[in-house]
């Protein structure tokens, strides 16, 4: 599987957002909005976006679409290189003092939102500490089997998302271990509860600031970006100490949209980031 990804991304991950970036500028919206996915940013756009015109829309989902192109070749290109590449593609770490503060004698809770490659980020955290970690399945057995191998190197663990994994992170913290998880995608019933995205209703995964609540480890927000004259960097923020309280989830949100608004367009709108309403039970993705 290795090889095969290597082949799909043979090229320099620059070159490719290069031609991306040009491609764009002559690929045409009628095409774009054939796409499932770009009716979904849009979608997502327009709801967290409410005072935008119709022509911004469609120029910002179709950014975002471009950047949604160049997260999965980095994912490509992540799963196919080494650790030392990776390190190697980070240019800068904003706020690094706050992940190496504890100097790894303590427990430490990382969250994250769908900014650019998730893989990328993990891949170079992987690095510098090992983690017990939720896991969520990939349909496709074989690409399920390398990522979950994958993301274990380095003396990393993954637990698949449920009770059985809930208990595991929690006995990794208590051992002051580190647990990385993103925090922003639709979690299954039980494991979520309602808050606020933008100012707009969202069942929300709300693991990682109950286990900072419950275990009082510090917890880290951090995510993945791109600058054209820097390169990648990571950025590590701590969150108001109000993440700690019964709030805690309405507190994650607000940092995580307050990091997406520096960027709108690197973030992963193609989710369906609102699809369960507590009072609606219509799918407002469906025209």
């Amino acid at each position: 599987m290795k090889i095969f990804f290597y082949i799909l991304s043979i090229l320099p991950l620059k070159f490719i957002f290069s031609f991306l970036d040009i491609s764009f500028k002559f690929l045409p919206l009628s095409l774009l909005r054939i796409l499932s996915p770009f009716k979904v940013t849009r979608k997502n756009l327009s709801i967290v976006f409410p005072d935008t015109t119709s022509l911004e829309l469609d120029m910002l989902a179709k950014e975002s679409f471009k950047e949604t192109i160049k997260s999965l070749y980095e994912t490509l290109y992540t799963w196919s290189r080494s650790s030392q590449n990776i390190i190697l593609k980070v240019k800068k770490i904003n706020n690094r003092f706050l992940f190496n503060g504890s100097n790894h004698e303590d427990g430490l809770i990382i969250f994250a939102p769908h900014n650019r490659s998730i893989d990328f980020m993990l891949r170079w955290i992987s690095t510098q500490r090992p983690h017990t970690s939720l896991y969520k399945k990939i349909k496709f057995s074989l690409i399920d089997q390398f990522v979950k191998k994958f993301r274990e190197e380095e003396n990393c663990k993954m637990v698949e998302t449920g009770i059985g994994g809930v208990k595991s992170i929690l006995n990794a913290l208590e051992k002051n271990q580190m647990t990385c998880m993103a925090s922003d995608q639709v979690p299954a019933d039980g494991l979520g509860t309602y808050s606020k995205f933008f100012g707009h209703e969202c069942y929300s995964f709300a693991l990682a600031p109950k286990l900072a609540r419950k275990t009082k480890k510090e917890i880290l927000l951090t995510y993945l970006s791109y600058k054209r004259d820097i390169g990648h960097i990571i950025n590590f923020k701590r969150p108001s100490v109000e993440i700690y309280e019964k709030n805690g989830v309405d507190v994650m949100n607000k940092e995580m949209e307050d990091e997406i608004r520096k960027s709108p367009s690197e973030y992963s709108w193609e989710y369906k980031k609102f699809r369960k309403l507590s009072g609606d039970i219509r799918d407002i993705y469906k025209n």
